[in-house]
């Protein structure tokens, strides 16, 4: 079995939830540390190429942000060089048949390209490319998902009751702050993204989400994410798609879902000549279902290379939710544990408050489906809805990757005061 298949294999996720996600990041984070601080004082003494950027993506996959940032920079950039650094094989020889430039994390090439590169771009940590190569790289996060939910330095709940030694321990295994952040909006930087992150909301860039660029405008998606082929195919040919993407849960190894309510709502597609497409999320097993009228993606795969195929799409708390908006269509949320999950994470946005329909139970979700798909001209899209859509996204018009790497290319400038998060954007735009 390999490191990946390790990371992600049943047992390993049993254990990591039964002593907490964050728990064992900071754990992981200490027993690097001695390592780290090696690296902290002697990388930043190397001289960095300012026009090499590394990315790379939590689990090695090929998606998010930094995928389509890559792709996008890989194409069109001219005064900025790409590589993307990952440990599956697979994902190296997918992209070096488009073309492009990928390595193997502990390879020579790999190692290379960490310790010169000016900059790390990553869709979660560092760690994402090699944070113990990262030191005297300039940070940049694009997180993968604008925050319906709490997360990082926001999770934390009441005082901090540990003994000052052992606080401090831990805090040294966490992963520090990025230098740049990337959000979706003046609104969001302020309630979610400079807190969670503990960035300043000058550093914070709302430039929108190179995921989006294609959704917002009615393109498919870069010809690099389309996979799996097969299933994009499938989906594409079908006369309605409902897609079924929920978040994960802090406590579970599967995902939030039974394979009878999937059936059942496989079933109610197939009534109404609809095809139900299903992703878990990458950080939980699938739920395995049996219907002919369920199309199973890879965890791994890309959810916004499909989210465009959908026209109605059935989540909870996940950011898929907020993307979705961009497109104006239906959207069902079922939250049978909403109370327990405030409780557990918090929110930043009420859900009651989406736009969209939220259902409780099984039954109410399967009839709130066949309601919708009966009745697709009863959908509406109200001003408040849109105001909404504003508050989240800004005046997104898309074109974020091309916005970001032209931010990135002027870093410099970024680094010494002179364009904040907000100029960026304007500039960028």
């Amino acid at each position: 079995m390999n490191l990946i298949a390790l990371r992600r294999s049943r047992a390993i996720r049993t254990i990591v939830r039964a002593i907490g996600v964050h728990r064992v990041l900071a754990a992981f984070g200490l027993l690097q540390l001695p390592f780290l601080r090696v690296a902290e004082t002697l990388l930043p003494l190397l001289p960095r190429n300012r026009s090499l950027v590394v990315m790379g993506a939590p689990l090695d996959r090929f998606a998010d942000n930094a995928a389509y940032l890559y792709v996008h920079m890989a194409q069109h950039s001219s005064s900025l060089r790409v590589v993307w650094i990952t440990s599956s094989g697979a994902t190296v020889d997918r992209l070096r048949s488009y073309g492009l430039d990928a390595r193997i994390r502990w390879s020579c090439g790999g190692v290379a390209a960490c310790l010169r590169a000016g900059t790390f771009v990553y869709s979660g940590y560092r760690s994402d490319i090699n944070r113990l190569l990262s030191p005297g790289a300039l940070a940049v996060s694009l997180w993968h998902g604008v925050p319906i939910k709490r997360v990082e330095r926001d999770l934390a709940s009441g005082p901090d009751t540990r003994h000052g030694f052992v606080r401090r321990l831990a805090e040294a295994g966490h992963e520090p702050p990025p230098d740049i952040l990337l959000s979706s909006s003046e609104h969001l930087t302020q309630v979610a993204f400079a807190t969670a992150f503990g960035v300043p909301p000058e550093r914070c860039w709302e430039l929108g989400y190179p995921r989006n660029d294609h959704l917002v405008a009615g393109e498919p998606p870069p010809d690099p994410l389309l996979w799996p082929l097969a299933e994009f195919a499938r989906l594409r040919a079908a006369d309605r798609v409902v897609g079924l993407f929920l978040t994960w849960r802090d406590n579970r190894v599967d995902d939030a879902i039974d394979a009878d309510l999937i059936d059942r709502l496989a079933e109610v597609c197939a009534r109404h000549g609809a095809q139900l497409a299903y992703k878990a999320h990458y950080n939980v097993a699938a739920t395995p279902a049996a219907s002919e009228n369920l199309v199973t993606l890879p965890s791994d795969a890309d959810l916004q290379s499909f989210l465009g195929l959908c026209d109605v799409v059935i989540t909870d708390y996940s950011s898929a939710a907020l993307d979705f908006l961009l497109l104006r269509r239906p959207i069902l949320y079922y939250m049978p544990d909403l109370e327990e999950y405030r409780l557990r994470r918090g929110f930043y946005l009420d859900p009651m408050s989406l736009p969209g329909e939220i259902t409780r139970t099984p039954q109410s979700l399967l009839s709130s489906l066949d309601s919708t798909l009966g009745r697709p001209e009863a959908f509406t899209w109200t001003t408040r809805d849109e105001e909404f859509l504003q508050l989240v996204w800004g005046t997104h018009p898309g074109h974020s990757a091309a916005a970001l790497a032209d931010a990135l290319a002027g870093h410099h400038s970024v680094e010494e005061g002179g364009v904040t998060g907000r100029t960026a954007a304007s500039q960028g735009r």
